[in-house]
């Protein structure tokens, strides 16, 4: 697969390797292999903006007519209705694919918002049921196979938010079998991604999206083992941080699992501090004091091999344990005055180790 790069970095390249092809250190051939592992993205198109956006309005106009007389409609009509928007939009960017590709592009971005209102609408027209979650999640799925059609980026991420949203909205009332079709549907999006995207924004979102299908499912676990409470499922969310960091992936990906990975240790680490997760267990709720030392020295260890992440973490550790000890006894004015002071501490450091450059990575 090739390596995407911008236009401007692709022309640098190009002229770079001419200039030691002149010099005799490369031959052409070698220049000409060299450039043909990459490949130019498509920035943001100018054209794709104004197309995209007279779509959302185009869409809010259709439907701001629409509900002013949706009362006076019948059921059938307004059924048709949505499905004849559906066709239209849909037929038109079929029509248009060939001769205006991008104002083509842009309404079958129309046609994936009209499919997610018309399962709203058709719900409501016929007093389907079900819960307001599952409309998320068929809407995503709904919208996977114009992403995978278009090989589309920005199509994968509104898919991926949607089932974000669905397991927002079900919580742990979602059952073991979603949580199985919310994983493939994750697995999916991560081929999607590999075979044809090749995005490490979508790669963000969709390690976000498995983050929260594990925790759901973590999390559901609880049920079994009532006296551990929450404390299983941290640890081992804490635990799939780490791995997030030595997960054997792409170079061009390893920035963004190391910064997820990070930011998951992070939160569980942060949470796992308070003597409340650990209260009950065969630990003891002090353990938790034994636990923050610990994880302090290892987010220290992170900074010192160059993590900008884990400063981050540190401030949020930091401040953690300041409200934790003067909230109680001091003015609400001196503890917002030194947690201020805290922030820009670390902020005015972060900003230093970016400047010095080095190793710093995420």
């Amino acid at each position: 697969m090739k390596r995407k790069i911008g236009r401007k970095n692709y022309t640098w390249m190009k002229s770079e390797l001419a200039f030691f092809e002149e010099k005799g250190t490369i031959t052409r051939t070698q220049k000409d292999e060299m450039l043909a592992q990459y490949e130019v993205s498509r920035g943001v198109s100018l054209v794709r903006i104004l197309v995209t956006v007279g779509a959302l309005l185009l869409g809010a106009g259709i439907f701001s007519f629409i509900a002013s007389n949706w009362i006076y409609l019948g059921k059938t009509v307004k059924f048709l209705i949505i499905l004849a928007a559906i066709a239209g939009v849909n037929g038109a960017a079929i029509k248009l694919e060939n001769s205006h590709p991008k104002t083509a592009r842009g309404l079958y971005f129309l046609g994936v918002l009209f499919f997610g209102a018309g399962i709203f609408l058709t719900g409501q027209i016929f007093n389907l049921g079900g819960s307001f979650g599952q409309a998320f999640l068929w809407w995503g799925i709904g919208s996977l196979p114009m992403a995978y059609v278009l090989k589309d980026k920005w199509l994968s991420i509104f898919a991926t938010v949607l089932f974000l949203l669905y397991l927002d909205a079900e919580n742990t009332g979602i059952g073991y079998f979603a949580v199985l079709i919310t994983a493939l549907l994750a697995a999916f999006l991560y081929w999607i991604n590999e075979k044809m995207v090749a995005s490490r924004l979508l790669l963000f979102f969709v390690n976000a999206l498995s983050i929260a299908v594990l925790s759901v499912f973590l999390f559901k676990l609880n049920a079994f083992f009532p006296a551990y409470g929450h404390l299983a499922a941290l640890l081992l969310l804490f635990v799939a941080g780490f791995v997030m960091l030595r997960l054997p992936v792409q170079e061009a990906y390893k920035e963004v699992m190391r910064l997820e990975g990070h930011l998951l240790h992070g939160l569980t680490g942060i949470l796992l501090t308070f003597s409340s997760v650990w209260e009950g267990t065969v630990f003891g709720s002090h353990f938790n004091l034994a636990f923050s030392v610990v994880y302090f020295l290892l987010v220290l260890y992170f900074i010192k091999t160059g993590s900008l992440t884990n400063i981050f973490i540190l401030c949020i550790f930091v401040l953690r344990f300041y409200l934790d000890f003067s909230y109680g006894f001091l003015p609400k004015s001196i503890v917002f005055i030194i947690g201020g002071l805290i922030f820009i501490g670390f902020g005015f450091y972060f900003e230093k180790q970016r400047k010095e450059g080095g190793n710093g990575h995420a």
